[in-house]
């Protein structure tokens, strides 16, 4: 059955390994009716190993990791999805079960997904660290376009908003992380590693009725759920030394992430 709700969907990455994007709609002839409408991105995964030392080509070999030299980038991206042109009756049961994702259309920019670090922060003094490298991850948005939202005879439309991170449990620290860390601080043999996450964006409702997805009639209490593909990020930074202890060449290393975005545009969403 031909998708015609989905927008933006796929993962990038610049590194190892890309994994395709992932969509999930399982409707059936025979349950049309009570099949959950499931839309999910891509997630995109990156890993690098950094140097042209032979430990750095070592590990490259021994774990299947892609080798670069001097400035190396394992930055993906998680795949942005879409819904829109729907319909959502939502009864007062089912409201008080979806009070957050209900609520998150009624504020902007509720979380901020953004996380930052670098590999100069976790170095012990006097070890003659040079390896310049940072990581740095956002979260995926939720954004608005002509979302109608209706509690009995009063309704208001949102004709563009952007909701960070909306309808993601409490706990999910914005949905970003990044973190650098030492690992041999030896002169001849040095290294610094960087990863990130950067959580796609997801909302959600659930024990809802739907109606004109996909061009059908009316769904009955389904849940539906559309999240951004997440991305990760791994970087193994070393340095090359004269072999006294002294740094030949610095590498610059980077660990970037930034989650898919969820993208909710012509549907109108009922309170019973």
């Amino acid at each position: 059955m031909r998708l015609q709700h989905l927008t933006r969907i796929g993962a990038v990455a610049s590194g190892m390994l890309v994994l395709a994007m992932a969509v999930t709609v399982a409707p059936s002839p025979a349950s049309a009716d009570t099949t959950d409408i499931t839309v999910k991105g891509g997630d995109g995964n990156s890993t690098v190993v950094c140097g042209n030392v032979a430990a750095a080509l070592s590990l490259a070999k021994k774990a299947g990791y892609k080798l670069q030299l001097n400035n190396c980038k394992a930055n993906a991206a998680g795949g942005s999805v879409g819904l829109g042109g729907v319909e959502i009756f939502v009864s007062q049961s089912a409201a008080k079960a979806n009070a957050s994702a209900l609520a998150s259309l009624d504020r902007a920019a509720a979380r901020v997904g953004i996380a930052a670090d670098k590999c100069e922060n976790h170095r012990a003094k006097g070890t003659g660290q040079m390896t310049k490298c940072w990581a740095t991850a956002k979260g995926g948005k939720v954004y608005l376009n002509n979302v109608t939202v209706q509690k009995g005879n009063i309704a208001r439309t949102i004709t563009s908003g952007v909701i960070d991170r909306a309808g993601v449990p409490k706990g999910t620290d914005g949905g970003a992380s990044a973190k650098c860390w030492n690992v041999v601080s030896d002169k001849l043999n040095q290294r610094d590693d960087c990863s990130t996450f950067g959580g796609g964006a997801e909302w959600s409702l659930n024990n809802v009725d739907v109606k004109g997805y996909n061009g059908g009639g009316l769904q009955k209490n389904v849940n539906v759920s559309v999240k951004g593909g997440d991305a990760n990020n791994y970087v193994l930074c070393f340095n090359t030394t004269d072999g006294s202890g002294k740094v030949k060449q610095i590498n610059i290393c980077s660990a970037e992430g930034k989650g898919g975005d969820v993208t909710l545009s012509n549907i109108k969403i009922i309170t019973l």
